[in-house]
């Protein structure tokens, strides 16, 4: 199967990849007879306290939340929220939502509610590229229209991408569950093959079809790249690896999502000492 080189925007993607929508929708068990509506890019910065009653910060922003809307009366959002009525229907005016006065009373006929999905786009950023290989942008771009759409181009960034994905997989997943929701990772092949082959977390024993505690939905273009150039490539083929966060035991060796954080196998200590032998010291650190 071909493998991805890029993803779409992340503004345009639920757009645009009608595939992905979808398999989104059947394995999050949506009802198709209920309306959903999506934001894009929702950040919270807030303190909230743990069990032992220690200050935490959580200071961070979403690629997408989906959500289904209920009719729900603007006093009762008042008592939920802390806020004032007045300020609850200003601020739902501002945002375009549905405001209806019924009985003496204003409601908001399409307020979120659950289900709650959380969405996160892992676009792919490129490698610098090597001036002397002329794989840096510029020069990929103008060898491609100089030479016919001949030309050396960057490759992924995998380090990069996989270090942004892993430092929020486990909150972002964990925040999801605390809501009684689910969060979804949208990948490209590419990177999930690169997960697989550099942590402890082997992905294709969490191959599944139903939503777990983390979810990773890995999206590639499958047989179309064959495509004529010029038409539009639906991103169509997909796998979910969907697992429990820390696992359970089996035998001596815990099995979870947690894996993604762990080293694959250590390097035999050889390998240090041929890198150090290969580069030049700074200098002697004597102690005084």
């Amino acid at each position: 199967m071909p493998k991805t080189a890029f993803i779409v925007k992340k503004r345009d993607f639920l757009e645009i990849s009608i595939a992905c929508k979808k398999k989104i929708s059947e394995y999050s068990e949506l009802d198709k007879t209920k309306t959903y509506k999506a934001w894009a890019e929702v950040k919270i910065k807030t303190e909230v306290s743990n069990d032992n009653d220690e200050m935490k910060t959580f200071d961070y922003t979403f690629d997408y939340v989906l959500s289904a809307v209920d009719r729900k009366k603007v006093s009762d959002i008042s008592s939920l929220l802390s806020l004032s009525p007045d300020i609850i229907k200003k601020t739902a005016e501002k945002n375009g939502y549905t405001i209806a006065s019924r009985d003496a009373e204003y409601w908001i006929d399409d307020f979120p509610a659950d289900p709650l999905i959380i969405i996160e786009v892992m676009t792919s950023s490129t490698s610098c590229g090597d001036k002397k290989k002329r794989t840096q942008i510029a020069m990929a771009c103008e060898d491609a229209i100089l030479n016919g759409m001949k030309h050396n181009a960057p490759g992924i960034n995998y380090r990069q991408v996989w270090a942004r994905m892993v430092s929020q997989l486990i909150v972002k997943s964990q925040v999801a569950l605390a809501w009684n929701g689910s969060a979804i990772w949208l990948v490209q092949d590419v990177l999930a093959d690169y997960i697989s082959k550099s942590t402890a977390l082997v992905l294709s024993e969490y191959l599944a079809e139903r939503l777990d505690e983390v979810n990773i939905l890995a999206v590639s273009y499958g047989e179309k790249i064959k495509n004529k150039i010029g038409e539009p490539i639906e991103l169509s083929e997909t796998e979910l690896f969907s697992g429990a966060i820390s696992g359970s035991a089996a035998g001596d060796k815990i099995k979870g999502f947690i894996d993604i954080i762990k080293i694959g196998a250590p390097p035999p200590k050889t390998q240090i000492w041929k890198s150090l032998l290969n580069k030049q010291p700074l200098g002697m650190w004597r102690l005084e």
